[in-house]
């Protein structure tokens, strides 16, 4: 008998062990060992474990068909909630050959994806799909769907890397859709998908909302969609938004998008397509998408291409560069070259404070751009352009422009205050070529604040302002409520913002250069510490600034003197500005 009882436990023991997914609920069964997550959704959907689930991922799955999780009340199932995570300390990955998704949530409510082991931002697990299908078909990663009855609402994706076969064997690593690749049948609200990974698709993030009742709330931000690896680009496009409002998509670095050669499609950073309205789409890096089919097509950075008229769109802070198609010299429309911006339809759309550098050759002629709006916007008054930096350092032959309109002048309700700079023979285009500020601003018109100088960046692919050489465009902007942050998160000035995606603060000499009106003393320099600085009148306030114009520091004062900690940054070379009662000096310091 004992023998016997031993091995029973020796049994289930061994069976716990090699289990490759652990599960707890709060009601029905509370625990259940499976070795694929199909095995443990199967068994949800069935009814066996019920309430708050959790399911840990304690090593490695290969599901053998696509682990689906119906929803709630679905069939036997009665769940509340279900969380999908990494047992802690464990990476772990899921992958399957299914031809349609290694997980789809089929109406499913309630579900998070917590890819970190830890409870911080790591990202410990990875769903990957390694079927590889013919280019335009499944299958996808990770399908989020309605159904014919009901919609996938409250789905949370965080901190997991997604991988597909190869660029054209999977055409999405994230899909939010309705039961076909689609419109969705039901809204599927509360989609959030925050700092993941996505290599190695069609399409990094492709969601599309009910045409009819958009869908809501949806959170894209902080992913890193693509990648500088040959093996791991994307396709066509990093992240597409349809049919959806009241949406955010931020803080993303999409980059890596290239199509091949024989491609006639539109490479595409980020799409914001159909029904639209009220979303922001602010911080985001875009850089490298490309389109080298030689016949001529195109590629765009951000396309905005909402059907409604009235979008409510707030575009700000993005950074774009290194957006290049092949070029053709006819035709300055969206298939034909590469653009930084393409406005394609609609209106409503605020764009302020984003940095647009075209710096990398079109291999044929054309008529590339920062920003392109097309013909087909004709909505009076369907633009608002303000405190943005457009720049085109391209050298190939041909047009080149920085703002390019197929469109009437009367789309913009307000465009000024920003800065247009081409190494080209042209600056702008609407009508016919505008070769000077003086044209821009007569064919456009408004522009009466804006400017046309050669911006001085901190390098080739960081586009702060530098803190000096850009002392023209210093305070250039002008204030708009809808922002009041830059790029860093650092305060926008309320009076005269800077142009572009961050702040800045210009320096032409250290002090020791400028006999100032105002006697300052400070010491030490290099500093450890605290660097301490006295004046023979009110010191207001100290600033430390990075040498690309961030602002780390600011300390109010209000005395003759003052002692800022530089233990706060890390070392380097800063620039010290204190501003006193009658004037602001600038001090260069070496931090140990």
């Amino acid at each position: 008998m004992r023998k016997t009882l031993f091995c029973l436990l020796t049994t289930v023991a061994a069976a716990h062990f090699s289990a490759q997914i652990s599960l707890t609920a709060s009601a029905g069964t509370t625990i259940g060992t499976y070795t694929t997550l199909k095995a443990a959704f199967d068994a949800i959907n069935g009814g066996v474990h019920q309430g708050a689930v959790t399911i840990n991922v304690t090593a490695n799955t290969t599901e053998s068909a696509s682990a689906v999780l119906n929803a709630s009340a679905a069939g036997n199932s009665n769940y509340t909630s279900v969380l999908i995570k990494p047992a802690t300390g464990v990476n772990a990955t899921i992958t399957s050959a299914d031809p349609v998704a290694t997980i789809k949530f089929n109406g499913a409510d309630n579900v998070t994806i917590e890819g970190s082991n830890n409870g911080t931002t790591t990202r410990n697990l990875t769903i990957s799909s390694s079927y590889v299908a013919a280019t335009g078909t499944t299958p996808v990663v990770l399908w989020v769907a309605s159904t014919t009855t009901d919609g996938a609402e409250n789905i949370t994706v965080r901190n997991t890397n997604f991988a597909g076969s190869t660029a054209s064997g999977t055409i999405g690593t994230i899909i939010v859709s309705g039961s076909t690749l689609g419109a969705a049948e039901f809204p599927n609200n509360n989609f959030s998908a925050i700092n993941n990974t996505f290599v190695r698709a069609q399409n990094g993030i492709f969601a599309v909302g009910n045409a009819t009742n958009t869908d809501t709330g949806w959170i894209i931000r902080n992913n890193v969609v693509g990648s500088t690896v040959a093996a791991d680009k994307l396709l066509f496009r990093g992240i597409a938004v349809q049919n959806a409002k009241n949406f955010e998509v931020s803080g993303n670095t999409v980059t890596g998008v290239a199509l091949p050669a024989s491609s006639t499609n539109t490479s595409q950073g980020i799409l914001l397509g159909a029904a639209v309205t009220n979303g922001t789409v602010f911080k985001n890096r875009i850089s490298d998408i490309k389109q080298p089919n030689t016949a001529g097509y195109g590629a765009v950075g951000l396309y905005i291409n909402s059907n409604v008229a009235a979008s409510n769109l707030l575009i700000y802070n993005n950074i774009i560069n290194d957006i290049a198609g092949t070029g053709y010299a006819l035709g300055g429309g969206l298939a034909d070259n590469g653009n930084g911006i393409v406005i394609g339809n609609g209106g409503g759309f605020k764009l302020y404070y984003n940095t647009v550098v075209m710096d990398t050759n079109q291999t044929n002629a054309g008529r590339p751009s920062a920003l392109n709006v097309l013909s087909t916007v004709t909505a009076a008054g369907a633009i608002d352009l303000r405190n943005n930096i457009f720049v085109n350092k391209q050298t190939q032959t041909g047009d080149r422009y920085t703002i390019y309109s197929g469109a009437a002048n009367t789309v913009f309700s307000n465009i000024n205050y920003n800065d247009y700079f081409s190494a080209g023979t042209n600056l702008a285009f609407i009508g016919s070529a505008r070769a000077t500020l003086a044209d821009l601003q007569a064919g456009f018109g408004g522009n009466v604040n804006s400017v046309n100088i050669s911006p001085v960046f901190a390098s080739a692919t960081d586009f702060h302002l530098a803190a000096s050489g850009n002392a023209a465009l210093d305070n250039k902007g002008t204030f708009v409520a809808d922002v009041t942050v830059d790029a860093d998160g650092n305060t926008r000035n309320a009076t005269t913002p800077d142009l572009g995606s961050y702040e800045f603060t210009n320096v032409v000499l250290a002090v020791q250069d400028v006999k100032a009106k105002t006697q300052l003393n400070y010491y030490p320099n290099p500093v450890v510490d605290f660097i301490n600085i006295s004046s023979d009148a009110r010191i207001r306030n100290v600033e430390v600034y990075g040498m690309a114009g961030q602002l780390m520091i600011s300390e109010n004062v209000n005395t003759e003197k003052a002692s800022v900690d530089m233990r706060k940054v890390p070392a380097g070379v800063y620039i010290v500005k204190v501003n006193g009662e009658r004037e602001s000096q600038s001090l260069k310091v070496i931090k140990k």
